[in-house]
């Protein structure tokens, strides 16, 4: 999901979102509001649920089912009172979201798959059914990387995807990965201008905003390249070179927010 797959703001995004990356054409787009990068943590939920349950040969529901709470509560935050009330509307615009990626040029009869294929509150507890391509994606061996837990403290949408970017790319390499300026704007999809995204890339650099990666500028007045370095330099910054996830990690614990558990025998 290092892609512009995401509103970046919380407010009602309705543009669609176009893009085209390695040959392939990407589409996102909803009748009412496109899910934001803030939704998608429910996603990051039951993406964790799935492999916790593969991890330890327990069969993965076709229903995912877990309390409000234990959604909610999942990135580490403190759930209040508005988180309950705005989960309806985050599970409806995933539902409502559709996503088309294709090799050849978006067309008017693509109607595209939704993240979320159905999803009910009964009594607090919350049963959500995947979108079928979205559990393939998720099951597929290696397709899914290990997020650090301080990516739920970012509060910038953009700062978000910058983070999944690099996760993505830079991964654990040593001199991690270059990006040209203009390219990774128009990777983003950030409504912004290039000129003030390079000034948002400026602010990132100097305060070290995104876990475990430096961030690099090939020139501090009009940067054409930008590197995404891991910080594996400092003493007892594991962030990227070990993986880290939230499936089991010992810095989020998650044993309360997923409801399939290995059982030991013997």
């Amino acid at each position: 999901m290092s892609n512009a797959f995401f509103a970046l703001g919380k407010g009602r995004r309705r543009a669609s979102l176009r893009f085209a990356q390695g040959g392939q054409n990407v589409l996102v787009s909803s009748p009412l509001a496109v899910a934001t990068i803030w939704d998608a943590d429910i996603l990051i939920w039951a993406t964790s649920t799935m492999i916790a349950a593969r991890r330890c040969s327990a069969s993965v529901p076709e229903v995912l089912q877990a309390t409000r709470y234990e959604i909610l509560g999942f990135p580490g935050r403190e759930v209040s009172g508005g988180y309950y009330e705005r989960l309806p509307d985050g599970l409806e615009r995933l539902s409502r979201t559709r996503v088309v990626i294709s090799p050849s040029p978006w067309t008017d009869e693509q109607a595209g798959a939704p993240w979320i294929e159905d999803w009910r509150i009964t009594g607090g507890v919350v049963q959500i059914r995947l979108g079928a391509w979205l559990r393939d994606a998720i099951l597929t061996p290696r397709a899914v990387l290990a997020l650090d837990p301080a990516y739920f403290t970012l509060t910038s949408g953009l700062e978000r995807l910058l983070y999944l970017i690099a996760r993505r790319h830079a991964g654990r390499q040593r001199d991690g990965w270059i990006f040209e300026v203009a390219h990774l704007h128009r990777k983003t999809g950030a409504g912004q201008s290039l000129a003030a995204f390079v000034a948002f890339l400026r602010r990132v650099a100097q305060n070290g905003a995104l876990p475990g990666y430096r961030v690099e500028l090939s020139d501090l007045q009009w940067p054409e390249r930008v590197r995404f370095r891991p910080i594996v330099d400092r003493p007892g910054d594991n962030s990227v070179d070990t993986p880290v996830n939230n499936f089991g990690s010992t810095r989020l614990s998650t044993a309360e927010s997923t409801p399939i558990t290995c059982e030991k025998h013997g």
